[in-house]
């Protein structure tokens, strides 16, 4: 789809806090994290939101066998990447839903999904805060996904955020990377019997069964329009602790998108 484009785009994996260095110093032109680059503007960073990739959250919480309802979390520990991050107040979003005291919760810090996933498998934790489609792998030994974020809320969790010289001074490039990014939405929409087999390799899933499931979990998280709700935009600059009062304007610039929907409506 950017190949279309004339771009060869370069896929980089960061920590959130490098990423926002790394654009900041302009040495990298785009992040697809939302959360933490929305606390990052409302400090000074020069940049926006230029486009949202998931209008909900593929986030996860998987349990033990035992327990098969929310009200069995109670005295229960559950597993998050870091205190006070995206995942941690999505799970307060659930413990809220299912009125939880979060005092009656214990989580651990474990950092990444995989130490989520053998701390789950080794009993040390009795529920772990997971990506789709790490639930179906789980769901084999027993586990169970039982609260999916999309259910229970609507923030958009992934999108392109750009340096705002970026936006004045290549704007054309930017345009080809929306548009490119809009074309892939819709072919994954669309096509989803086309994607399965690229999505079982980039997954790494052992089967198209799986992956078909993984398919399904994940379609209706993603974004038609690239924009979110302004209910959406506005729990997740909740989420990132961005300042009631702070204009959404000065979070997100939707301008270059605009321009890049009604050329993709006219090819």
């Amino acid at each position: 789809m950017f190949r279309d484009q004339g771009l060869d785009l370069v896929p980089v994996t960061m920590q959130a806090r490098t990423a926002l260095a790394a654009l900041a110093s302009k040495q990298i032109g785009f992040i697809t994290q939302i959360g933490s680059p929305m606390t990052a503007i409302t400090r000074g960073l020069p940049a926006s939101l230029i486009m949202v990739l998931c209008d909900r959250s593929h986030h996860v919480l998987v349990t033990k066998p035992e327990i098969t309802a929310p009200a069995q979390l109670r005295g229960r520990v559950v597993a998050i990447s870091q205190p006070g991050g995206t995942v941690h107040r999505e799970l307060l979003a659930i413990l809220e839903k299912y009125k939880i005291d979060p005092n009656a919760v214990r989580t651990v810090s474990l950092g990444s999904t995989p130490h989520g996933i053998t701390a789950l498998k080794s009993g040390t934790v009795d529920a772990a805060m997971l990506l789709i489609p790490h639930d179906l792998y789980l769901e084999k030994d027993g586990f169970t996904g039982l609260v999916y974020l999309k259910d229970v809320l609507e923030f958009p969790l992934a999108g392109i955020v750009a340096h705002n010289d970026q936006l004045r001074d290549r704007p054309n490039e930017v345009k080809k990377i929306l548009l490119g990014a809009l074309r892939g939405i819709q072919y994954s929409k669309t096509r989803g019997e086309e994607l399965l087999p690229i999505l079982k390799e980039f997954l790494g899933l052992e089967s198209l069964e799986m992956t078909k499931k993984a398919y399904q979990r994940m379609r209706d998280v993603w974004s038609d329009s690239g924009v979110p709700s302004e209910k959406g935009l506005r729990t997740a600059a909740s989420l990132a602790e961005v300042p009631t009062g702070f204009p959404l304007d000065k979070l997100a610039n939707w301008s270059l998108l605009d321009e890049a929907r009604s050329s993709l409506k006219t090819r």
